[in-house]
C-alpha cells in the first residue's frame, strides 16, 4: 500500500507545495540583505521556488537542477512573470557548468 500524497490525490503535485514559502526561509537566513544586489546560485533549485523568492532582491539568480523537466517549467514561469534577472540551467552541483567566482552567494534548500 502506498501513502504517497500524489497517489492519494490522484495527480502529481509540485514539491514546492510541500515546502515553506521562500520569504520564510529567507527570513530565517537573515532576510533580503543576504542576497540584495548579489549574484545568487540556487543549487538544486527544483521548480524555482527559492530562486523566484530571492529574485526581487538579487542582481542575478541562476537556478541549477539535474531535472531537465523542472528546469523547463521554471524557465517558462520566469518568462511568464517577466523576470529578467533569473535563469535556469540543467546540471549537477558536482559538475557546475559555471566559472569559479561567478556567484556571491550559493543557496540551497531541501536538496539532497
Amino acid at each position: 500500500m502506498t501513502s504517497n500524497v500524489a497517489h492519494i490525490l490522484g495527480r502529481q503535485i509540485p514539491s514546492s507545495a510541500l515546502r515553506p514559502p521562500a520569504a520564510d526561509e529567507l527570513a530565517q537566513w537573515g532576510g533580503p540583505r543576504v542576497v540584495r544586489g548579489k549574484r545568487v546560485l540556487d543549487l538544486g533549485c527544483g521548480d524555482g521556488r527559492l530562486a523566484f523568492g530571492v529574485a526581487p532582491y538579487a542582481r542575478e539568480v541562476v537556478g541549477l537542477d539535474p531535472d531537465a523537466e523542472l528546469i523547463k517549467n521554471a524557465t517558462a514561469k520566469a518568462s511568464q512573470q517577466g523576470l529578467r534577472n533569473v535563469r535556469f540551467l540543467a546540471g549537477a552541483g558536482q559538475d557546475l557548468p559555471l566559472g569559479d567566482g561567478a556567484f556571491d552567494v550559493v543557496i540551497l534548500s531541501w536538496t539532497l
